[in-house]
């Protein structure tokens, strides 16, 4: 059964006339009878009339947590697909013309809010990776990029000032150099390119020291410079930036584990998958990283959203990571705090077996030393949890979990007093 995506929280997805459209666009999922992503990417790529082509990943993003109006020809193709299948076999026509007032009053607003805020950040990682001419890519001088960004600002070049903004900030630069470069740019009336600089450094590993220096001068930007990163900056620089981004401290794992947290909680299943596959991180762990190489599935068990990990281990095990889904299986039952949401949207996508698998990780086991908790952490974390499940009205988890253990206990040759003390009211 597929996994039902769920309408953004208002935390999410403030109340304004975005939320409306994709309120809306939610309405009609549901009349729809809640198909998977993958199940309309494919019905619009065969659909004649579908003005756009968006992938699984992008109906995905426009119905979970959009971070801004999709594209119009990507509502018109999907309010035509799920328009023909809801259960009110509504005019697909009409419906297409009842959206677009909707649509376009969340464009004018968004339009609104970037003339109010100056807001005209290019946050695509991808044109700060771009390569440049190699005349340009030959500069070394920070001025010299400076005055290549003014030309090309002149020339109306748009495409190279996102990867000449990311040059500047390599080697690093001080952030004090490169606001002042960034306020040069704006009282000339070159906002594009002081944009560009401001999101060049935020997805540069040097954006806390940026968001720092903004904070202490009172500006606004200092918030959407920390946003932008944990947004937009691709997990495998910060992988590979970790040392950087991490600087020893006391518990470098937990250090590492709350970056991932920040870093992961907003991206998209198939980036995350994209990440755990990639080159950078399968084969980059080396000595120093290799007691880290687990921080990032740490991170998304205990931060990650509800249904969006039910996508997330689909993803995993259409891709091989199995071992991986297991692993994060584990993570959430040890550390997710609370538990139930997370058993609740498993019970109602009717996937009672992983259920089953993250009750099971609860239970002591033949564990490498690396895994092993002692009894009395693990006999705690039990009891946590038996006492969280009824409370919440998930009693068939709660029976199943008591049977789990009680099993256990059964093949000790002596059994923990702490574990008995668990079975003991229920006359297990």
């Amino acid at each position: 059964m597929p996994t039902r995506i769920t309408m953004p929280t208002e935390v999410q997805l403030p109340p304004g006339a975005l939320r409306e459209l994709i309120s809306g666009l939610h309405r009609l999922y549901m009349e729809a009878g809640a198909p998977s992503s993958r199940q309309v990417s494919a019905a619009i790529g065969e659909d004649p009339g579908a003005r756009g082509r968006p992938s699984h990943e992008t109906v995905s993003a426009i119905l979970r947590r959009p971070g801004q109006v999709p594209r119009w020809e990507n509502v018109q193709s999907i309010v035509r697909t799920l328009a023909s299948w809801s259960h009110r076999r509504p005019d697909v026509d009409a419906e297409v013309s009842r959206f677009h007032p909707l649509w376009q009053a969340a464009e004018l607003a968004a339009g609104a809010d970037e003339a109010e805020t100056g807001n005209t950040w290019y946050v695509d990682p991808a044109d700060y990776s771009r390569p440049l001419p190699k005349a340009m890519a030959a500069q070394t001088e920070p001025h010299s990029f400076v005055a290549l960004l003014e030309q090309m600002d002149n020339e109306g070049r748009d495409r190279l000032l996102p990867p000449l903004a990311a040059a500047l900030w390599k080697p690093p630069q001080s952030a004090k150099y490169c606001i002042e470069v960034i306020d040069e740019f704006l009282s000339a009336g070159r906002s594009k390119a002081a944009h560009a600089v401001l999101a060049a450094g935020a997805l540069s590993y040097q954006f806390k020291e940026l968001s720092a220096e903004l904070q202490a001068l009172g500006r606004y930007e200092a918030d959407t410079v920390i946003e932008t990163a944990h947004r937009s900056m691709p997990l495998p620089y910060v992988w590979e930036h970790l040392e950087k981004l991490v600087p020893d401290s006391i518990n470098r794992v937990v250090s590492a584990s709350i970056l991932f947290g920040d870093m992961t909680r907003h991206r998209e299943p198939s980036e995350i998958v994209s990440f755990l596959t990639s080159d950078e991180f399968r084969t980059g762990h080396g000595d120093e990283r290799a007691p880290l190489v687990d921080t990032p599935l740490i991170a998304i068990a205990t931060t990650y959203g509800e249904e969006q990990l039910l996508e997330l281990t689909d993803h995993m095990r259409e891709t091989g990571l199995c071992a991986e889904t297991s692993r994060l299986w584990r993570y959430i039952a040890e550390q997710r705090t609370p538990l139930v949401p997370v058993l609740r949207a498993l019970r109602d996508n009717e996937r009672t077996w992983e259920t089953t698998a993250v009750l099971r990780r609860l239970i002591p086991q033949v564990l490498l030393p690396s895994y092993e908790d002692g009894p009395a952490v693990r006999a705690a974390r039990l009891s946590a949890v038996l006492d969280e499940l009824p409370k919440a009205g998930l009693f068939e988890e709660t029976e199943t979990l008591l049977q789990l253990l009680a099993d256990y206990c059964r093949t000790q040759d002596r059994v923990r007093d702490e574990y008995t003390a668990l079975l003991t009211p229920y006359r297990l």
